[in-house]
C-alpha cells in the first residue's frame, strides 16, 4: 500500500525558501536574456518525476519531491539555457541516481545536481553556463543575496560566507581583479553566490559543525581558485565540489568509526 506525504513540514522552511528564490533568479535571467527556459523545466519535471519513482520503488511512499525539484532547478540553471533535452533529462537521471545509490551510512555522498551535470556536460560536450546567476545585469546583486535566505535556514552561512570572503580576497591579491581601477560593487556582484548559497552548502553534503564549516568554505576557495586561475581546469567549481563531497563523506566516515571505537 502507497502511503501518501504531500506536504511535509520542511516545504515549508528550507526547502520552500530555496525553491522560491532559485526560481526568482532564473525568472529574472531568463527575462533579461528573452528565451523562455525550457530546460530547466524539463529538468524539473525529469527530476521529480524520477525521485517520485525510486521513492514508490524502494519505500511505497509518496511524497512532494522538493530536494528533486531543487536538484531540477540547479540542472537547468547551470547548463546552457538551450541545452539539448536530451541533456538536460540524461543529467536529471545520473542526479536523481546518485541520490539513491550512491550513499554512505544512509546518507547521499555527492551533491546530486553536480554530479549529474557534471556527466552530462562532459558527454554532450555544453559548458557550465551558470546562466540563471549571471543574466540580469544591475539587478544581478540584489536577486542573487536572495540565495542567502535557504542558505541561512539550512544553518550553513558558515561555509558560504567564509569561502565567499576568501574567494574576492584571492582574486584581489593576485591582481585577477583589479580593485584600483574599478568599483567595489559590480566586483562583489561577481562573486559565486549561486554556488556559494546553494551548491556548496547543501544539507547533506557538507559539515554542520560551525568550525568544519569554516574549514570546508576556506579549501573550497582555495581549490576553485587554483583549479579555475591557475590551472584552468574546466567545470572547476563542479569538480572542486565533487572532490570536496567525496572527502567530507570519508571525514564523517572515520569521525564515526573512531566515535564507536571509543
Amino acid at each position: 500500500m502507497v502511503r501518501m506525504k504531500l506536504l511535509p513540514s520542511y516545504l515549508n522552511n528550507m526547502y520552500a525558501s530555496a525553491i522560491f528564490a532559485l526560481l526568482v533568479c532564473a525568472a529574472a535571467s531568463a527575462y533579461v536574456i528573452g528565451v523562455f527556459p525550457v530546460g530547466l523545466a524539463a529538468a524539473v519535471i525529469a527530476c521529480a518525476g524520477f525521485d517520485v519513482a525510486a521513492k514508490l520503488l524502494r519505500k511505497k511512499v509518496f511524497a512532494f519531491p522538493a530536494s528533486a525539484v531543487i536538484t531540477g532547478i540547479i540542472i537547468g540553471s547551470i547548463a546552457p539555457i538551450d541545452a539539448p533535452l536530451a541533456g538536460v533529462i540524461f543529467a536529471s537521471a545520473v542526479a536523481i541516481a546518485s541520490k539513491h545509490l550512491v550513499k554512505l551510512k544512509g546518507r547521499h555522498i555527492f551533491n546530486p545536481a553536480t554530479v549529474g551535470l557534471l556527466a552530462s556536460l562532459l558527454i554532450f560536450k555544453l559548458g557550465d553556463v551558470w546562466w540563471a546567476a549571471s543574466g540580469f545585469n544591475i539587478l544581478g546583486l540584489p536577486l542573487t543575496l536572495i540565495l542567502i535566505i535557504p542558505n541561512f535556514r539550512a544553518r550553513k552561512l558558515y561555509v558560504s560566507l567564509p569561502f565567499l570572503a576568501a574567494t574576492g580576497l584571492l582574486y584581489a591579491a593576485s591582481g585577477l581583479a583589479n580593485l584600483a581601477t574599478s568599483s567595489i560593487v559590480p566586483f562583489v556582484a561577481s562573486l559565486p553566490f549561486y554556488f556559494a548559497f546553494i551548491m556548496l552548502s547543501e544539507p547533506k553534503t557538507s559539515p554542520y559543525a560551525p568550525v568544519e564549516q569554516v574549514v570546508f568554505g576556506l579549501v573550497a576557495a582555495v581549490a576553485v581558485f587554483a583549479l579555475d586561475s591557475i590551472l584552468h581546469v574546466r567545470y572547476s567549481f563542479l569538480v572542486t565540489l565533487l572532490a570536496l563531497n567525496l572527502a567530507f563523506a570519508a571525514y564523517r566516515y572515520v569521525m564515526s568509526r573512531r566515535a564507536v571505537a571509543n
